[in-house]
């Protein structure tokens, strides 16, 4: 019957997630998952502490804070090809700038640069296009194309290696960068993205075709922003999405742990780096199955996030004596670390609707990214002021906190669907 018809898988939508994967797998790999490997090596190269180049980082999370709002409002009004490449050639333009920077300064700069490519690149752009173009299954879309972060991290990473141990100066890894996210990202964000499957003739993959032709709206629906951002539900989520920042991050504490376990039987260097390795592979796969999850049941998802953070937390704490036992408990951990890209936009999707969706979401990416800049120092200062015993209790209740705002999200929010509208 016609009325049961729905949108069809088409080469425009595939090609959508292409852009996705490629923009994550590139760009923001490149970005976030190589900086670590170049902090020693540009530190000593300029002649500065590590943590002056560290600040490049904080830098970058603090120009996505600020630049959250307004590179939100140009995704919902502009052509996403436009805001794309555009954002594509700030990055690309940072990575040529540090190919011939001599100077902690101009390193700033790029990081200004970065963040302002990065914030619709990483933490809206995927999101934002997979909802328009997937009424169904955009969890499952949402991460596979995040689960490239950890993909990208994990061959980018090698690739660094690679170059160094050549003997090449990182001012040409710098380059080589450059023209690797160019490569990832222009042919992609210019010839395979469209802003809407309207734009195409089309409508969101598992749309029922036939709410057009019999006069329905397939208008995308739910609360407005000024709204949404009325509502206790949005300050919840806004809470949800930045302690979830600072409890993932806890895996970057787990080399520092290792060392820490001196009559270990194992070499704990070789093993705290490894634990890094296993986490990034099982996000990179759990950001797949809690996006599929998400599809099914939103809440369900977040309970096995929960379920894994705290399993993957116990599992590092009182397996100390094996190697095996971390590496399993790093692996399951990134059940919990795949959250962040995956549950919380469809969490504010679940919650708020499409209707302005990226409006919304990058009122919380604010606070996300707020927090991001500061949760590392966070941790150290857990760790060298109370010990790796408070590190993980405080994990723990943080990820305590994380469900029960979830629970709350999800329940609080359904007050609002009768106030959902297409205009």
């Amino acid at each position: 019957m016609a009325s049961s018809t729905k949108e069809k898988m088409s080469v425009r939508h595939l090609l959508v997630v292409l852009t996705g994967i490629m923009i994550t797998f590139g760009c923001s790999a490149l970005c976030f998952s190589t900086w670590g490997l170049f902090q020693p090596v540009v530190a000593e190269g300029l002649g500065v502490e590590k943590t002056a180049f560290a600040m490049y980082v904080t830098v970058m999370y603090l120009t996505m804070t600020v630049a959250s709002p307004f590179a939100g409002k140009l995704l919902q009004s502009m052509d996403a090809r436009v805001i794309l490449s555009g954002s594509a050639i700030l990055v690309i333009a940072a990575f040529v700038l540090m190919s011939f920077s001599n100077t902690i300064v101009l390193f700033y700069v790029a990081a200004v640069m970065l963040g302002l490519g990065e914030i619709t690149l990483l933490w809206l752009a995927v999101p934002t296009l997979i909802n328009r173009w997937f009424a169904d299954r955009a969890g499952f879309f949402i991460g596979l194309c995040m689960a490239f972060t950890g993909i990208g991290g994990a061959i980018w990473s090698a690739v660094f290696t690679a170059l160094q141990a050549s003997g090449m100066d990182f001012h040409t890894i710098y380059l080589i960068w450059a023209v690797i996210a160019a490569v990832t990202s222009l042919p992609f964000t210019l010839f395979c993205v469209r802003s809407t499957p309207e734009e195409c003739g089309l409508q969101p993959y598992g749309a029922a075709a036939a709410a057009a032709a019999a006069g329905g709206s397939t208008k995308p629906s739910g609360l407005s922003a000024s709204r949404a951002m009325k509502t206790p539900t949005f300050y919840a989520a806004c809470v949800f999405a930045g302690i979830i920042n600072i409890a993932i991050l806890i895996a970057m504490q787990f080399p520092s742990y290792t060392k820490t376990l001196t009559s270990a039987p194992f070499d704990v260097a070789v093993v705290g780096g490894l634990m890094t390795t296993v986490m990034m592979v099982g996000q990179a796969l759990f950001k797949v199955i809690l996006g599929t999850a998400a599809d099914k049941s939103a809440k369900g998802a977040l309970i096995f996030a929960f379920i894994a953070g705290v399993a993957g937390i116990l599992l590092c704490w009182f397996g100390a004596g094996s190697e095996y036992m971390l590496y399993a408990g790093a692996f399951i951990f990134g059940g919990c670390y795949a959250t962040a890209v995956v549950l919380v936009p469809v969490v504010v999707r679940q919650s708020f609707g499409s209707r302005e969706y990226s409006l919304i979401y990058s009122r919380v990416s604010t606070v996300f990214n707020l927090i991001a800049a500061f949760a590392s120092m966070i941790w150290a200062w857990v760790q060298t002021s109370f010990g790796f015993t408070t590190v993980f209790i405080t994990g723990l209740v943080m990820l305590v906190v994380i469900l029960l705002l979830g629970l709350y999200v999800f329940q609080s929010a359904k007050k609002y669907k009768s106030e959902w509208t297409t205009d």
